[in-house]
């Protein structure tokens, strides 16, 4: 019988990529929170879950090809045989392996710990092992955390507890089971360490879920400050403590020290309260004794001057003259003591006024002139060019600052010179700040006696004090004056070489504020000599000719002078003026004034001279050496302009005589005495035009200052006071229109301003109480000196009355269009008349007095008719045979071309004047047509009309209608922009001004008066 054939079994391993167990269940063990292997019994890998792949690095649930043994050395290095062998006796004996804790290298170089546990399953026919892995790093971690924990609440420095629900404690720190120990528990049976009313605070920790922070606890020996947390899931809570004693003693003696402040400063109040009572009481005091002392003083000194003028002998009118130095040395010491009274006490208010810079600080030195002279020093002054002078200030205080500084300088100085200057420090839009020098050559102050000088009643040394005399106040008050003013002060010196005293203050500047030095277009180009020995009077003169347009040179003695003079000859270009001082080394000023006038290149040289030593009959020896002026030092801008300007013949003082046998010197005097006549400010860019109106307006009786453009006649107006504007309307720079726009709108804000301050004034007096007992002598004198102001007053200063800058200025506008509207443009623009060219000297008369007062009647006045009146015909038969009618038997008949019976009609019958606008048409006429030229070969139109607007007004006024309408009609074709026109209207105009030329050429030469005149 035949043995049956087995049929093989199959395998029943499970495929490569393929697990053993069911879907289902596998993704139940990914969900374990440990790794599973499940093994053969070969130990082959067949089901690996979740966190047996990501612990063990497995591509797969049943990686293929992958035994547990070989796997196990891989990630614990141990040996693989050993590993199967543990594997088979699992199997053999059927007991669970519990393998140690052993780490795992995944290659990051972070060992993972886990623990395993091999176990048996299936049955003897199909026996598997399964393999559990735990990942212990993350427990490892919680327990570091712990142990941290444990550690920070073990170490700390604080207090911390933990306690249930009912107060009772879970854990104390070791500092707060060394407090118990030290400070024990309360009769409540809780830790006196801990806040009272423990339960009922557990509970509302508990309750609220929130922590309960700030609960202080203050014993005798410690204080601490408990912040409660509530853990509700645990029902417990903690407690942490900030051990506040040391703090908390720290506050308790802050307390005890405010205490004492506290009790200090009321004590210091008291007594601050006192010394304000004190110093109140000295402030009347000095006031009371001040006055007392000043009404018997004034009584003596002027008692003491009315002595004087009674008849003395020369022993008694010393005594008298004693007497009259102690009083007022006393008044003055008086004065500084009241004053710093009044500055210590915080009772001294600064003004806010109006006022010239330049002006006060010529007063401050004319003050010292007399002083300075009597010991032989030369006192000088400057305001720089870029310092404003129109400011708004206190200019008493600023003036008593400066002659104190001037005073002590002329005190301390025995030789030499004392200088004040003004310069700009600080440009600030609407304030600046000026900077004050007083600089001297005495005797100087050693350095460490300057940081004392500006204390009181401090002087450098008591030989200084025995010597000089005087309190040391002066410097103490001049310092806080200027510190009112929101400046400083100081002082530079050395002992033997001199000090400069130096301040700063602060000022608003008036809304139209000019500079101290402008342009002045009568003198501007004019070439001036200074000779002078001292430097400091160099710089200053240079600085205001300089600054006033005119080309100056300087030399330090005669010898020099006479050297730039022959230089000046030999390039054609010869001085016009010599500014000589008198007192100088070697050769005096009068001395150099003769050689100059015996020079054979200084033939129209004038010599005016400058001297610090009043002499009687002086000035007389001056005027017979040459010199046409004599100004006393320190001089004056504005004297020193207006005597430069009547020297050069720009605005005399009165007409000159065809031959004078004695000319009138120019004096201060004489420049005070014109001051009197109104004036007349002319602004006109062309140098005929100007020379006629400064003419007619002298003849007139006015006085007439120039400028060139609408710019310089703003700043003009802001410097000084003008009656009346002949305001050119077409000129560069600023026309005519615009400058009387801008001056309407300057005047309107100006007595808006002044409105307010009125109102605020009245105001102010509504305000003031009511006076009992009126003094009627006081009312008389009140309403007599009113009377005085608004009717008792010469037509001469009638103009001086108004504010020079509220008031209304009348301008007149003179230019050569005549067409319809011209006037209706001017009167729109704010001007108040209109005199077409030429101006007609009766015409100009006319208006002026329709809208200002005319001249007073004077000396002056006579001799200016007098000398009209022989000019016109009423002359003696010697007289006239002097000065041929140069209209005689004129040379041309063509009136279209020149009319000079109406030009000599139309300037008043000067025939001096006629002769100098001709002299004057034939020496400018070629710059006139070269500036129309260059105005047409640049394309500019607007300086083609401006220009032939020049030549039209100064044809004009020669009378030449032919140069004139040619001109006007150039001007036209400007205006229109018609350049492509211009080329045969200017070659027409030429051909008329040749023409004109040729006749005044010939005009010239056959009149020697003319040519005379005109040099």
């Amino acid at each position: 019988m035949k043995r049956a054939r087995r049929t093989p079994r199959r395998s029943v391993a499970p495929r490569p990529g393929r697990t053993a167990l069911d879907p289902s269940l596998a993704n139940l063990c990914d969900g374990l929170p440990f790794a599973l292997l499940v093994l053969d019994r070969t130990g082959a890998v067949t089901f690996a879950n979740a966190e047996a792949r990501r612990l063990l690095r497995l591509p797969s649930a049943a990686p293929a090809g992958c035994t547990f043994p070989a796997l196990w050395s891989t990630l614990t290095g141990g040996d693989e045989t050993h590993v199967a062998g543990q594997l088979r006796a699992v199997l053999t004996t059927g007991r669970p392996l519990h393998g140690p804790v052993i780490h795992l290298n995944d290659g990051t170089g972070r060992p993972t710990p886990v623990e395993w546990i091999c176990t048996p399953v299936g049955d003897q026919k199909r026996p598997g092992l399964t393999v559990t892995l735990r990942d212990l790093s993350r427990e490892r971690e919680l327990r570091q955390d712990r142990d941290r924990l444990a550690a920070i609440a073990e170490e700390s420095p604080s207090p911390i507890i933990e306690v249930d629900r009912h107060a009772q404690l879970l854990y104390a720190n070791p500092v707060m089971t060394a407090l118990l120990s030290r400070l024990g528990y309360g009769a409540d049976g809780f830790p006196k360490v801990v806040p009272r009313g423990l339960p009922a605070l557990v509970e509302r920790c508990l309750q609220s879920g929130q922590a309960v922070r700030g609960e202080d606890v203050f014993l005798p020996e410690a204080s601490f400050s408990w912040t409660f947390c509530p853990v509700p899931a645990q029902g417990i809570v903690r407690g942490y403590a900030l051990d506040m004693t040391e703090i908390h003693a720290t506050q308790q003696a802050l307390r005890r020290s405010a205490d004492q402040l506290a009790d200090s400063n009321r004590r210091l109040d008291e007594a601050l309260a006192a010394a304000r009572e004190s110093a109140e009481a000295k402030t009347a005091f000095l006031a009371a004794v001040s006055h007392e002392l000043r009404t018997p003083m004034n009584g003596v000194i002027g008692m003491t001057s009315l002595l004087a003028e009674t008849s003395l002998s020369s022993e008694q009118r010393s005594y008298i003259e004693t007497i009259r130095q102690c009083g007022e040395a006393l008044l003055h010491l008086i004065n500084d003591l009241l004053e710093s009274s009044k500055i210590e006490a915080g009772k001294l208010e600064l003004e806010e006024l109006d006022f010239n810079l330049r002006t006060t600080v010529e007063q401050v030195l004319a003050q010292f002139a007399e002083r300075a002279e009597a010991k032989g020093l030369e006192l000088v002054g400057l305001v720089h060019a870029a310092v404003p002078t129109a400011l708004r200030g206190d200019p008493g205080r600023l003036r008593q600052v400066l002659t104190n500084l001037v005073a002590n300088a002329v005190k301390f100085t025995d030789r030499g010179e004392v200088t004040l200057q003004a310069y700009l420090e600080e440009d600030g839009g609407d304030a600046a700040m000026i900077r004050f020098e007083v600089a001297d050559s005495g005797i100087g102050i050693a350095p460490e006696t300057q940081a004392k000088l500006f204390m009181p009643f401090v002087q450098a040394d008591s030989s200084t004090t025995r010597k000089y005399g005087g309190t040391g106040l002066g410097l103490s008050i001049s310092k806080q004056l200027i510190e009112l003013m929101d400046g400083r002060m100081g002082v530079v010196s050395a002992p033997g070489k001199g000090s400069t005293f130096w301040c700063t203050a602060r000022f608003v500047k008036q809304p139209s504020s000019p500079r101290a030095i402008v342009p002045a277009g009568d003198l501007k180009g004019r070439r001036v000599l200074i000779v002078d020995d001292n430097e400091s009077n160099r710089m200053i003169l240079h600085q205001l000719v300089s600054g006033w347009g005119m080309t100056d040179s300087v030399a330090q003695d005669a010898g020099i002078a006479l050297t730039l003079v022959a230089e000046a000859a030999l390039q054609g270009r010869p001085y016009e003026l010599a500014i000589l001082d008198v007192m100088m080394p070697e050769k005096d000023g009068l001395q150099l004034a003769r050689e100059l006038r015996r020079h054979p290149a200084c033939a129209g040289l004038r010599i005016v001279v400058m001297t610090s030593l009043l002499q009687r009959g002086h000035a007389e020896e001056a005027r017979k050496a040459g010199a046409m002026g004599y100004l006393t030092k320190p001089v004056r801008h504005d004297e020193l302009r207006d005597c430069l300007r009547t020297v050069l013949g720009v605005a005399p003082i009165e007409p000159a005589q065809p031959a004078p046998a004695a000319p009138r010197l120019v004096t201060r005097h004489t420049l005070a005495e014109a001051a009197r006549r109104p004036r007349i400010l002319v602004a006109e860019d062309n140098v005929v035009n100007q020379k006629l109106a400064v003419r007619m307006a002298e003849k007139l009786g006015y006085q007439a200052d120039v400028v060139e453009n609408g710019r310089e006649a703003l700043a003009a107006m802001a410097a000084g006071e003008y009656a009346a504007i002949l305001m050119d309307c077409q000129m560069p720079v600023m026309d005519g229109f615009d400058a009387t726009r801008k001056i309407r709108e300057r005047e309107a804000m100006h007595a808006k301003r002044d409105a307010e301050d009125g109102v605020r004034h009245h105001l102010s007096r509504g305000r003031e109480s009511f006076r009992p007992t009126p003094d009627p002598l006081l009312d008389q004198g009140v309403r007599s000196h009113a009377e005085r102001v608004e009717g008792d007053q010469t037509p001469g200063c009638a103009q001086k009355v108004p504010d020079p800058v509220t008031r209304h200025v009348p301008i007149i506008a003179v230019t050569a269009n005549a067409m319809a509207g011209d006037r209706e443009r001017c009167l729109a623009a704010g001007m108040d008349d209109y005199l077409p060219k030429p101006v007609k000297l009766d015409d100009l008369r006319l208006v002026l007095q329709r809208w200002i007062v005319p001249p007073s009647e004077s000396p002056m006045d006579e001799e200016v008719r007098s000398h009209a009146r022989r000019e016109e015909g009423d002359q003696t038969p010697g007289s006239a045979q002097k000065v041929p009618d140069p209209l005689a038997g004129s040379l041309s008949d063509d009136r279209s071309i020149f009319d000079p019976a109406r030009m000599i009609q139309n300037i008043g019958g000067d025939r001096q004047l006629f002769a100098q606008l001709v002299s004057l048409f034939l020496t400018r006429y070629e710059s006139m047509l070269a500036d129309i030229k260059e105005a047409l070969a640049a394309g500019h139109a607007l300086s083609v009309e401006r220009a032939a607007h020049t030549l039209k007004g100064t044809a004009g006024n020669l009378c030449a209608a032919a140069v004139s309408q040619a001109a006007g009609r150039l001007e036209a074709v400007g205006h229109i922009g018609a350049l492509h026109d211009a080329p045969p209207v200017y070659a027409e105009l030429e051909l008329e001004v040749l023409r004109l030329v040729r006749l005044l050429e010939q005009y010239r030469q056959g009149r020697e008066h003319v040519t005379t005149a005109a040099a």
